[in-house]
């Protein structure tokens, strides 16, 4: 498959998970996530995580800086981590809206542009 059918491709796919109401959020999660190091954004992907962790530390009781401490972490952790917390705390819509917002962003950065046109 040359790479503009692909490019289209996941563009679809990425449009057809920009709705509301998602019945199924983890495996949309877990599919974003898998997505993100696929394509070598590990960094962002790590970024998101710990955006999310972040935003509810009070909720999740986590005294630690996230920011700090996930580098003590590899990045699957990061993400079961952050995946049991939203289950537990019954934030699977956060989680899966901070995935989308920050999509939305690296798509619009100039240097994924390149890479994709």
């Amino acid at each position: 498959m040359n790479f503009s059918l692909k490019r289209n491709k996941y563009l679809q796919d990425f449009q057809l998970l920009n709705h509301d109401k998602v019945k199924y959020q983890v495996p949309l999660i877990l599919r974003l996530y898998g997505a993100l190091n696929l394509v070598n954004l590990k960094s962002e992907n790590r970024y998101i995580l710990c955006n999310f962790l972040d935003q509810n530390s009070e909720k999740f009781n986590l005294r630690e800086d996230i920011y700090i401490s996930n580098n003590e972490k590899s990045l699957n952790q990061l993400f079961l981590l952050a995946l049991t917390k939203a289950k537990e705390h019954d934030l699977l819509q956060a989680l899966y809206d901070e995935y989308l917002t920050s999509l939305k962003a690296i798509s619009q950065k100039k240097e994924f542009k390149e890479i994709l046109f």
